[in-house]
């Protein structure tokens, strides 16, 4: 009996030293890493503001290969949230969701998961520092009463710690692999381009504004004279199209727009006073399936590519065939400038693709807003396009 005793007394020692040790334990708990990059703030903003990206760099996956991502809500911002299922009982099932943002400063998530606390967040904070940008990952949660969650708080350093460390490492190591342009001087929207007849002159130069300028013009030449010919009219602004950038090579088509339909007659105007000058002969009306200049189309769901039938009874010379242009989704900026910053303008539609979790196609292509001949011009104009799939 005395030892039954002894027994009980010593059980209820040790619950009144844990319930004494754990109302003086912290009842929430804060781990704070950072890591360096020298990519673009943008670029590190932007593959922090989604889930999309998410996969490539968080550890999660690391300790159970065969998790399940969803995704719900918008691809980025407030109210994007990623929900994750695992069979692994120590990871379990959790949701994370964008609750703040401010673009190039910090990003605030809310996790919800089974591990002991509430009020689970997790801050991403961006500083530039000269050439490079310092982001820092902060975690912290609550336990209240719960004292079984405040002995847990004990190893948030270690566990969480750990896992934020190597998030960290993974972040930046992928934010590597992307093209290391900054996209922040452009507005980029994605588009739904829709096919058209085109008939283009697959074509070469050096890598010279001059050399591509003349390649340019000798193949659009080419290209207007075989649609005369076969009696076709414009159906919208030239198109270069990229097949490879090289060193010294740049290989590219040249891209007309026809149709059968002739431009649409302009307008009937009030009679002129006499001796007044006859008004100028109205431009060629661009197809309705043309993206407007300043006003690409947002929002538009994916589509299905569409397929045209070829025109029938062409007679072409040999270095201009028929086609169809690119049909499907776009990113799409506009660039006024000089074209040899062209270039420069296709390589941050890239940056960008990469931190939004878009996978580019091969050839991205310009419409040629400004006449080719004045290109040469500061301010000649372009819709810039990259197609994504």
């Amino acid at each position: 009996m005395i030892r039954f005793l002894e027994l009980l007394t010593a059980i209820v020692l040790v619950a009144i030293l844990y319930v004494v040790v754990g109302v003086f334990l912290p009842d929430k708990r804060q781990v704070d890493h950072s890591i360096e990059t020298n990519h673009p703030l943008r670029q590190v903003f932007d593959t922090i503001d989604g889930f999309r990206r998410f996969t490539a760099w968080h550890p999660l996956r690391q300790h159970d290969p065969q998790i399940v991502y969803t995704l719900e809500g918008p691809s980025k911002g407030v109210g994007a949230k990623l929900n994750y299922v695992s069979k692994d009982p120590l990871i379990g099932a959790g949701t994370w969701e964008i609750i703040e943002s401010v673009q190039d400063e910090y990003v605030v998530i809310r996790i919800d998961n089974e591990t002991y606390g509430s009020n689970k967040i997790a801050r991403f904070e961006l500083q530039q520092n000269n050439k490079t940008v310092e982001i820092e990952w902060g975690y912290s949660v609550e336990y209240g009463w719960d004292l079984r969650g405040r002995y847990a708080g004990l190893y948030v350093a270690r566990n969480a710690g750990d896992d934020i460390q190597a998030g960290l490492s993974n972040l930046v190591g992928f934010i590597a692999t992307m093209p290391n342009y900054d996209y922040k001087s452009v507005e980029v929207v994605e588009t739904v381009v829709d096919p058209q007849h085109i008939l283009y002159v697959s074509t070469s130069s050096k890598r010279n504004i001059s050399e591509v300028e003349t390649a340019m013009l000798t193949a659009l030449a080419a290209a207007r004279k075989a649609a005369a010919d076969n009696g076709l009219y414009a159906a919208g602004v030239p198109r270069l199209i990229t097949t490879s950038f090289g060193s010294d090579k740049y290989e590219f088509d040249v891209a007309v727009p026809v149709t059968r339909t002739p431009p649409a007659e302009p307008a009937a105007e009030t009679a002129a006073e006499p001796g007044a000058d006859a008004a100028p002969a109205a431009e060629p009306v661009a197809a309705a399936t043309d993206v407007a200049a300043d006003t690409p189309m947002v929002g538009v769901p994916p589509a299905a590519p569409k397929v045209l039938q070829p025109l029938q009874g062409l007679t072409l010379p040999e270095n201009v065939m028929q086609g169809q242009s690119y049909s499907g989704r776009a990113l799409t900026t506009v660039y006024v400038g000089h074209p040899a910053a062209l270039p420069l303008v296709r390589d941050m539609l890239r940056s960008y693709a990469a931190a939004n979790g878009e996978d580019i196609h091969d050839r991205a292509f310009e419409e040629y807003l400004t006449e080719v001949e004045q290109t040469s011009a500061e301010d000649a104009r372009f819709n810039v396009y990259w197609p994504i799939r």
